[in-house]
């Protein structure tokens, strides 16, 4: 072969490859015509992907989310327990919480019950969804309290009676806690006034043994009638100087006179009457108040309709679009090696 053949030979395939090398490297043009090509099968895999999304929509059990929003109780809704605790504590009403104290004890109280149910439920060997959440970080009032279910209604009334049973039971707490406290009180009171009794009893009984004691000095004496002008600073042991007659008549008094009880004596004894008298109706207790109640969710969580049927569009043409191009590469792959064979 002569040079001039050589060169153009060499310069036909260095052309050849050239166009080889661009045949090879499809651009946007040519994948965007390809798959318009295809577009039967992209089709057809876009349609099997929704219809395995309309049957996953079937099946698949819907989330709704009820949410109430409590906070501490009102005066009025603790009012009962509060009176309560003033007749508990009215020997010592410094020791007695305050108003907003004792609300804030309430609240905590039923949101550390929530707490433990929400624990509870989750733990079943079919796991209920009830949760408590904080509406503003770092704050445990107010509470959101949430509940899912498979349809809006049970969700709204699941919440509802979860937050009653709570209630429920919290005042029930407050209410053996509160008879405990009657109860021990009561019995503290009883004992204060049976002390009470037996030191005046003792008081009066050494009054009249000081008495007779003068009785028989006075005897041994033999004085009848007082010595004295003025008896009002008589010791115990100058008694004797008022005379028998003046003693015996002392004694006899001393003897029917009721027991000389102190204020505080009579102050114990209202207390006592006043919780056996007090009557509670932890019944009409609240924890917590509403800032709004358990509402009926318009919107479901999962499966959100129109998200899965725009994934699955999305899917089936991603999957179709894969399926003709893989199948072009195939095809061209098989003629390149049928050539070179």
């Amino acid at each position: 072969m002569s040079y001039e053949n050589q060169s153009t030979h060499s310069r036909k395939t260095s052309e050849g490859n050239s166009i080889t090398s661009k045949d090879v490297e499809p651009d946007i043009l040519d994948i965007i015509n390809l798959l318009w090509k295809g577009k039967k099968t992209i089709v057809i895999t876009i349609i099997v992907a929704i219809v395995f999304a309309i049957i996953y929509l079937a099946v698949v059990k819907e989330k709704w989310t009820s949410e109430a929003i409590i906070t501490q109780p009102s005066a009025g809704q603790v009012a009962t327990y509060n009176n309560a605790l003033s007749v508990l504590y009215t020997q010592n009403i410094g020791d007695k919480l305050s108003l907003p104290d004792l609300q804030r004890q309430i609240f905590g109280r039923f949101s550390a019950s929530a707490y433990a149910l929400s624990g509870t439920l989750k733990n079943l060997d079919e796991p209920l969804d009830l949760k408590i959440n904080q509406v503003t970080k770092g704050r445990d009032d107010p509470l959101s309290i949430t509940f899912t279910a498979s349809t809006a209604k049970e969700a709204q009334q699941k919440l509802q009676h979860y937050i009653t049973q709570l209630n429920t039971e919290v005042s029930n707490d407050f209410a053996i806690d509160m008879r405990n406290n009657i109860f021990v009180k009561k019995a503290g009171l009883k004992d204060s006034l049976e002390a009470q009794e037996k030191i005046a009893q003792a008081q009066k009984q050494h009054r009249l043994d000081v008495i007779s004691q003068a009785i028989k000095i006075a005897d041994a004496a033999n004085i009848k009638s007082t010595q004295l002008s003025q008896a009002e600073y008589l010791s115990d042991d100058t008694l004797y100087l008022l005379g028998s007659s003046a003693l015996t008549s002392m004694i006899a008094n001393e003897k029917t006179k009721p027991l000389e009880l102190n204020d505080y004596y009579y102050q114990t004894q209202r207390t006592l009457l006043s919780l056996n008298a007090l009557r509670i109706d932890f019944t009409k207790m609240q924890n917590f108040e509403y800032i709004k109640k358990p509402d009926l969710p318009l919107y479901r969580d999962s499966p959100r309709r129109l998200l899965v049927l725009l994934l699955a569009i999305i899917i089936g043409g991603v999957i179709g679009s894969v399926v003709v191009i893989y199948r072009n590469i195939s095809k061209d792959y098989l003629q390149k090696k049928s050539l070179s064979n």
